[in-house]
């Protein structure tokens, strides 16, 4: 089974790891408390650490002309210089993390669901946008990956999570080597996975390990398409197209009950009826048996640990359209 390097996160504390929740409660998320034995978990709660106690009264968010302001109505307290010395002083110093699972409607970590209110009185929100701590890290820290617990509750946005940090934490690795072996072996390692989200880019990182460059620059080259590809929503037409392409080598080795009930599996994925699991399962079970070595090692078939994967993302219906879940 293959090793993965653990990915560094930047989580919620309240999310299964105290009780410093405005209300002195936390939350529990199966999502995150499956992750704990793969992931290495760097625990924040803004608002204690710029100070505020547990239990404390809530914080809102209130426009302030193209800004927002981190108020509390009960005291009529300002704690955005707070938050925003803390954001500056500390979270933007942490640059080798490989992603963040941040509370959801929180008007600190909210990342888009968050009311926001015309002034501290109103009962009446005027919109939506992400919270103060929310909006430092989609400015700072775009290219990495940044989920909410709502949000992982979703199939498909929890895969190109992992399959993201995941991958991000094993270059991460590759990087601080300076190896420009090791990065070739990353890249092939790689190739169907990057080929599943975009193919003209998975060409150019292919030409530029080919580039006359010097080795910190070329991993620099190399990062920002990376960064690039994985801001790519997964493509279920590229990811059946691969799988095609790699069964039709097998095919002619293959029973024709075995070609039907595979034929079969693929149809359901194309037409939401099954995860992506089941056929790559299936041709997986193949590549064992006839011993592929040269495909059966590709990260495209484990992107992350197995023991991630839910036996219920199995019967999860796929929708094409779950980007803007």
């Amino acid at each position: 089974m293959k090793d993965f390097i653990e990915p560094r996160v930047i989580v919620s504390r309240c999310l299964g790891f105290d009780n410093c929740r405005y209300n002195g409660q936390m939350i529990s998320s199966e999502e995150v408390q499956d992750m704990k034995e793969y992931i290495d978990f760097i625990t924040v709660c803004p608002e204690c650490d710029i100070g505020l106690g547990v239990p404390r009264d809530s914080l809102r968010l209130v426009s302030d002309g193209d800004s927002k302001k981190l108020l509390q109505p009960t005291t009529g307290k300002d704690f955005t210089e707070e938050m925003e010395e803390y954001l500056d002083n500390d979270i933007s110093k942490k640059t080798d993390v490989d992603g963040f699972i941040l509370k959801s409607k929180s008007p600190s970590c909210g990342l888009k669901e968050v009311r926001i209110y015309p002034d501290i009185e109103s009962h009446v929100p005027i919109g939506k946008g992400a919270g103060l701590f929310g909006s430092f890290v989609l400015e700072h820290f775009p290219e990495k990956a940044i989920e909410t617990e709502g949000r992982l509750r979703n199939y498909q946005i929890r895969e190109h999570f992992l399959t993201k940090i995941f991958t991000l934490a094993d270059f991460r690795e590759k990087k601080e080597s300076e190896s420009l072996d090791r990065l070739k072996k990353f890249h092939e390692n790689n190739r169907l996975l990057f080929r599943s989200y975009d193919e003209d880019l998975y060409q150019k990182m292919d030409e530029i390990l080919e580039e006359n460059l010097g080795i910190l620059e070329l991993y620099d080259r190399y990062e920002k398409l990376l960064y690039e590809l994985f801001n790519n929503a997964l493509n279920c037409e590229s990811k059946i197209r691969l799988i095609e392409e790699i069964f039709e080598e097998l095919e002619d080795v293959i029973g024709e009950d075995e070609i039907d009930f595979f034929r079969e599996s693929l149809e359901d994925y194309r037409k939401g009826n099954t995860s992506f699991n089941v056929p790559l399962s299936i041709l997986y079970t193949w590549l064992l048996e006839f011993d592929e070595e040269n495909l059966k090692n590709q990260s495209f078939f484990h992107p992350y640990p197995r023991d991630l994967v839910r036996l219920e993302d199995i019967k999860t219906c796929i929708s094409r359209d779950y980007w803007n879940f």
